[in-house]
């Protein structure tokens, strides 16, 4: 069968990704922001999936507002996280209504929006949503992370009763990597296609300062040291700029 992208996953999605490092991925994006003036306040996880790194940041006393295109992972998201708000949103439209001192988003989420004008857009939403000097963070594929995503170009495993086997391809054409993820579960099979477009630091710079940021970095994890320019992945922070 084939799924559209988000949809028949969500129900295999966290069994997957097991093992997954999300709640140190929290403590690193908590820890940055607050080294660069967040104070704890009411925090947006942007592309939030089935909720793993919103739990994580709602565990460390912060509230916290999951946001997601798909009704199928959030529905997983709200099943194990009933106390907490999820949202059904596109992030290029996204109107909330409400202000945070803190939008992140992890496990390149952003990668999935595959033009430079589509991640402007979401950005300037994003930063509709945040107060003066309220932080921005979120992880990226970049160029070199994408063109060589797996060894092999392929993936494949074990989890739970789930069988899956992932294959990865970039075509410079497009600039765009291809994953087709194939799944075995116990109610059938399944192939979803994803896309990501990778973005490294220059045009992301350009991007965040367009979309009213300042204070721009590109970070490693977990040292949060300056990136090299030969990172496959990179963390971006910036500060809303005042009006």
């Amino acid at each position: 069968m084939q799924a559209r992208p988000f949809t028949a996953l969500a129900e295999v999605y966290d069994a997957i990704m097991a093992d997954v490092e999300y709640d140190d991925w929290v403590a690193f994006v908590a820890r940055t922001a607050r080294e660069r003036g967040w104070a704890g306040e009411r925090a947006l996880d942007v592309g939030c999936g089935t909720g793993n790194a919103t739990g994580p940041m709602a565990a460390r006393g912060v509230e916290v507002v999951g946001v997601d295109a798909s009704e199928a992972m959030l529905r997983v998201a709200r099943a194990k996280f009933p106390g907490l708000r999820f949202h059904r949103a596109d992030v290029r439209e996204l109107r909330l209504g409400e202000r945070f001192g803190l939008a992140y988003s992890v496990f390149d989420a952003l990668n999935n929006l595959t033009t430079a004008d589509h991640l402007a857009a979401a950005l300037q939403r994003i930063g509709e949503h945040l107060g003066p000097g309220g932080v921005l963070m979120f992880d990226v594929n970049t160029s070199v992370g994408l063109r060589d995503l797996w060894e092999g170009g392929l993936v494949e495993g074990w989890a739970d009763e789930v069988y899956y086997r992932w294959v990865h391809s970039f075509d410079e054409a497009s600039g765009l990597a291809k994953v087709e993820a194939y799944c075995e579960t116990e109610n059938g099979d399944f192939t979803e296609v994803h896309y990501e477009r990778p973005y490294d630091p220059p045009e992301l710079t350009t991007l965040l300062e367009g979309a009213g940021f300042e204070a721009v970095e590109a970070l490693s994890y977990p040292s949060g040291d300056p990136a090299p320019e030969d990172a496959a992945r990179v963390w971006m922070v910036a500060r809303r700029r005042a009006p």
